[in-house]
């Protein structure tokens, strides 16, 4: 069976069109790098969705895997039914990994400080420790038995229990 090979850029175009399929309000940056060796797709975005959701999507494109144990990277491919076929071509896609990363706005990380010091009745500080259970956060999700945190670690985890809200546009 003849493999259909994919490069990189035009992998990039394939998970930018399948991300606004599926988060249409979030804007990605979806950026590809060659090297010696192989390469990668980059993807960042703004609040948005959780990282896990995103990589359920974008994993999917990648055309290695690396084996720590053995310290190896391996070459895999996939079967996809492409536009206008009716049946599975198998493809290899051109980016070996695809990174994601989820960045917090500063409006965003203003609410979740504003929303700490509402719950906890305590000042925001970055890098202070916040004993948690003094800080009534235990009531609002899963803290994962952590008895404290440093103020940056709590603002993050809030933004996995507190989803940006999406802005209505007037």
């Amino acid at each position: 069976m003849q493999v259909t090979r994919i490069s990189t850029t035009d992998t990039a175009k394939l998970i930018r069109k399948e991300l606004k399929h599926y988060f249409p309000a979030t804007k990605f940056s979806v950026r590809s790098n060659s090297y010696s060796g192989g390469s990668s797709i980059n993807i960042s975005w703004f609040d948005g969705p959780m990282q896990d959701k995103v990589d359920a999507i974008a994993k999917r494109f990648e055309g290695a895997s690396f084996d720590g144990m053995t310290d190896m990277k391996d070459y895999h491919n996939s079967f996809v039914i492409l536009e206008g076929s009716t049946l599975p071509v198998e493809v290899h896609y051109g980016a070996d990994f695809v990174f994601t990363d989820r960045k917090m706005s500063a409006e965003y990380k203003a609410e979740l400080i504003t929303k700490f010091e509402e719950i906890s009745g305590m000042k925001y500080e970055e890098n202070k420790t916040y004993e948690l259970a003094e800080t009534g956060l235990y009531a609002h999700g899963t803290w994962y038995g952590m008895p404290r945190m440093y103020g940056c670690q709590i603002v993050n985890r809030m933004s996995y229990i507190f989803p940006a809200q999406k802005k209505a546009v007037a």
